[in-house]
């Protein structure tokens, strides 16, 4: 039986209502008692991904019936992604780890209490940091949700070793503008002229409310350009499609600002006053003609000089999207293409402007004292960022995710807590991520039985999910400009179906097992209440409304000045710096320019390509996979077939729905293609959502091919990135089903 998208959470609720009514009852009348039951609205936010988007939770006898996108959230603004129904509804899926669970053999695990669990666990660290110190510990998690609550240990027991996922997503960007502007700025899509998304889906890695202001940005007369090798869901909407050699984009940006510069269509005013560098730039990239990116991008010399004119003729209403895993963490060169990204913008004097780049309103939260303050000195980093010697310009505090098994291997690194993190899905080269198990303790907290868990852990600690737990209020900032600050606070909608607890309880146990009683001896009601009393807001109102705009402040466009009158950026100059200076200071360019990818596919062979992979607009990566509902939607647009250039494809025989094999020096597998005219002729292309070997994880085992299978762990020099499309396949006919 087919449901509607809208129907599939009300069959749960409908189950809890048959408690309260007769027996023998029919179907309708069954129904009827549950649609009549009272409805309890109650906001919170949504995990769908890592934009937390606000949404309203609708209860009945305290089951789930329905989600619906926040009026008042920057990101949903009353509008809500399919991930965002379909991971509500993992709240009842058969994929959740049900209890903490102890490892018995490779891949099989006993369930134990949370009493013994905590007791060995802290035992066995304890002995571990005797023997080998504190800073043999490592905490790798997804984004940094949980360093609130990692902190406090490391903090204690004297470890640097604090890791996220971003190396494996845009490091390259955030490295690029915290080096040379202080910080991030975001595209001001609803008063923009025009907009260039250069390896940007905003349509796949959907915000709501971000596609909302650029498709009204389009009916009031924007033009929106779209660069990718593949037709993204994005281009659907855009004036101008322009598929580019994958791997050549810091090229295109070279010969675009050689354009602006020598043609003087660029904002000397803006430039004289707000930068440092230009002319250091400009004499080593004068030379970056469109003629000579012509011959590296595939792009015609007379386009690149018209997107670059037509951005300068609308600026300063233009702006490059900033992006976000977009280009940035793909190639050798990305940095360098962040870095353009930086100075294209600077060039069209976009920054602090209406239509251009603003920065996100920020809430100056209050700070919970911690009682327990005994810090412990730590040693260096495990993974080099940050080190002098080492890997000196990548952010340690973002570090190098991929290369956690070397860690491990030389003796730095002794255990390892994983905090929703699925390396074994969303790193490179599986069998490599697997050796994280090598560690003498590992402990996963996820929700779910990933691949991780399964594979490395030697105990899983389930968190409770994410509508079954109450967080700290956030700051609702990033992706989209917005004048005023708003808060939003994630809160508990349901009970916990399964033997769970949030981040805080288990490492409150976990601690005192170790001998720490006081280093968690607060609630997050305790957080909340310290971090909200600077702000103005309580925490019933903030739990009451979901999502709170502040009044007392605005975002205006203007420049950031000091007393003087002078540039005030988080720089060392206070300028936008054309050259990075810590790339210099480590012996590194400071200045983009050109650098090939690190690996090219013979363009004499017709069955090598480059594989790239990006995202759909119905899944998260790896971490909706196992949903069937969205699995549905994958199953109705073929979301897991493989994209080929249909030339391409007519050379090797290979039709539209065939089965292929794609092959690299790491991995062989087989996947049906996708035959079409929109990509690039030199790349194939897949989706990051696919590939699941957690046979726990009944919907998303060995459903589609996972690109990560197919590269080695490589550690980009400038910021540690994956370097994730620097891989050539080849491609041929056939192949299992």
């Amino acid at each position: 039986m087919k449901m509607k998208r809208r129907s599939f959470l009300k069959a749960g609720a409908a189950t809890a209502a048959a408690a309260a009514i007769p027996f023998k009852l029919s179907i309708s009348d069954f129904k009827e008692a549950a649609e009549n039951e009272d409805m309890k609205r109650i906001a919170t936010t949504c995990n769908g991904c890592a934009s937390m988007c606000g949404i309203y939770a609708y209860m009945k006898n305290g089951r789930l019936w329905r989600v619906e996108g926040h009026p008042v959230h920057l990101k949903s603004k009353g509008r809500l992604c399919a991930r965002g129904h379909g991971m509500a509804a993992d709240l009842y899926g058969k994929g959740r780890v049900p209890g903490p669970m102890k490892k018995v053999a490779e891949g099989e695990f006993e369930p134990i209490s949370w009493e013994q669990a905590f007791k060995e666990i802290g035992e066995k660290l304890t002995k571990i940091n005797e023997e080998h110190s504190g800073n043999s510990f490592l905490w790798l998690e997804h984004g940094v949700r949980g360093k609130r609550y990692a902190d406090p240990l490391l903090d204690r027991i004297g470890s640097s070793n604090y890791i996220t996922h971003y190396s494996t997503c845009f490091s390259s960007k955030t490295n690029a503008w915290q080096q040379m502007v202080g910080g991030m700025l975001n595209g001001d899509h609803a008063n923009a002229k025009y907009m260039i998304f250069e390896g940007r889906n905003f349509a796949g890695g959907i915000i709501p409310n971000g596609m909302n202001q650029i498709t009204k940005a389009k009916e009031n007369g924007a033009k929106i350009v779209v660069i990718d090798p593949k037709y993204s869901e994005i281009a659907k909407i855009a004036d101008d499609w322009i598929p580019i050699r994958p791997g050549s984009d810091l090229a295109l940006r070279l010969a675009m600002a050689q354009v602006m510069i020598s043609e003087n269509l660029y904002d000397k005013a803006f430039v004289k006053k707000y930068v440092d560098g230009f002319e250091e730039y400009w004499h080593e990239n004068k030379d970056k003609t469109p003629e000579w990116a012509e011959e590296l991008t595939g792009i015609p010399a007379d386009k690149i000089r018209e997107i670059s004119r037509e951005f300068a003729a609308n600026a300063p209403e233009a702006f490059i999207e900033p992006g976000w895993h977009g280009l940035h963490c793909h190639y050798i060169n990305s940095t360098q293409t962040a870095q353009m990204g930086v100075i294209l913008n600077a060039l069209a004097g976009n920054f602090y402007k209406r239509g251009g780049l603003m920065p996100s309103a920020n809430v100056d939260f209050g700070e919970y004292l911690h009682k327990d303050i005994v810090e412990t000195e730590k040693g260096p980093r495990a993974d080099g960022a940050g080190v002098e010697g080492e890997y000196m310009t990548v952010e340690p505090g973002r570090g190098i995710s991929q290369t956690v098994p070397d860690m491990i291997a030389d003796g730095k690194i002794k255990s390892v807590f994983i905090y929703h993190f699925n390396p074994l899905r969303t790193a490179p080269d599986p069998e490599y991520q697997k050796k994280i198990k090598e560690a003498e303790l590992v402990v996963s907290i996820p929700v779910d039985w990933n691949e991780t868990s399964v594979f490395t852990a030697d105990y899983i600690l389930p968190e409770s999910y994410y509508l079954e737990r109450t967080e700290v209020p956030t700051a609702v900032s990033g992706h989209i400009s917005h004048d005023y600050p708003q808060i939003s606070i994630r809160q508990q909608v349901a009970d916990p179906l399964h033997d769970t607890k949030p981040l805080i309880d288990i490492m409150r146990g976990v601690t005192k097992a170790m001998g720490y009683n006081a280093l968690y001896d607060f609630t997050v009601e305790d957080e909340m209440k310290a971090m909200l009393e600077p702000v103005g807001v309580s925490p019933e109102q903030l739990k009451e409304a979901g999502t709170v705009e502040l009044q007392t402040s605005s975002v205006k466009p203007e420049f950031p000045v000091n007393m003087q009158g002078k540039p005030a950026l988080g720089t060392y100059t206070g300028k936008i710096q054309f050259s990075a200076e810590l790339f210099r200071i480590d012996g590194k360019k400071g200045i983009p320019t050109w650098i090939p990818p690190k690996v090219e596919p013979d363009r004499s062979k017709a069955d090598q390509f480059r594989l790239i992979h990006g995202k759909q607009p119905y899944h998260s990566h790896h971490v909706t996979s196992n949903n069937p509902h969205l699995v549905k939607i994958t199953e109705k647009y073929n979301g897991t077939a493989m994209w080929m250039n249909s030339e391409r494809a007519e050379k090797l025989g290979i039709k539209d729905g065939d089965q292929v094999t794609i092959a690299s020096d790491l991995a062989t597998k087989s996947i049906p293609v996708k035959v079409t005219e929109l990509i690039h002729p030199e790349c194939v292309w897949i989706s990051s959502a696919y590939g699941g070997f957690s046979d726990k994880l009944q919907t998303s085992y060995n459903l589609g091919v996972n690109y990560n299978d197919f590269i080695p762990a490589m550690v980009e020099p400038y910021s540690g990135t994956t370097m994730s499309q620097e891989v050539v396949v080849t491609v041929s006919k056939g192949g299992e089903a």
